[in-house]
């Protein structure tokens, strides 16, 4: 008996808190500030950024890296060989980079060794592998390292061998300018 009273009590108490106004008030400025934090982290989260620049040997314009909550993604395949001089080559690497402490740290780049010798101006302007576009849980390019790199700097990098067995390495350091307001 005394606990079905206070069963019936405890309902009652219930109802009364559901059917308060200062209930609804409270569930509402709670779902509200849940909603803030929400479209705060979504706003920030989304970052643009575009890059160009240029040196004795090759010119990159146009390039774009978008980082958000859904994709990640680094576009910069518009590359010009400018350099008076050009190089038979064997084998060559080039790719984008992040510089931390002094350290190149790899975003992505591609490698090849050549059956017989290339120009390097053809490689370079032929060349389109450099486009990444990946799921933000991905992790394999853009970990979350590399994207608070990016505003201390990118590099493209050109390493090659030529026919002779020279070393070419070329080290460019591309204006980056972030284009989304957070």
């Amino acid at each position: 008996m005394i606990f079905i009273k206070n069963n019936k009590k405890i309902k009652n108490n219930l109802k009364n808190i559901i059917h308060s106004y200062k209930t609804i008030i409270y569930i509402s400025f709670l779902i509200n500030i849940i909603l803030l934090v929400f479209t705060y982290n979504v706003i920030t989260n989304n970052k643009i950024y575009s890059f160009s620049g240029e040196d004795d040997f090759v010119k990159i314009s146009e390039g774009m890296i978008v980082i958000n909550n859904d994709i990640n993604l680094i576009n910069g395949n518009n590359i010009k060989y400018i350099n008076s001089v050009d190089y038979d080559i064997k084998s060559y690497k080039i790719g984008y980079y992040l510089m931390d402490d002094n350290k190149l740290i790899e975003i992505v780049s591609t490698s090849e060794e050549l059956a017989t010798p290339i120009k390097l101006s053809d490689i370079i302007d032929n060349f389109t592998p450099l486009n990444v576009v990946e799921k933000n849980s991905s992790n394999i390019y853009f970990t979350n390292y590399k994207k608070k790199l990016i505003d201390k700097g990118l590099y493209l990098v050109i390493e090659a061998k030529t026919e002779t067995d020279e070393n070419i390495f070329n080290k460019i350091k591309l204006n980056i300018t972030k284009i989304s307001k957070y």
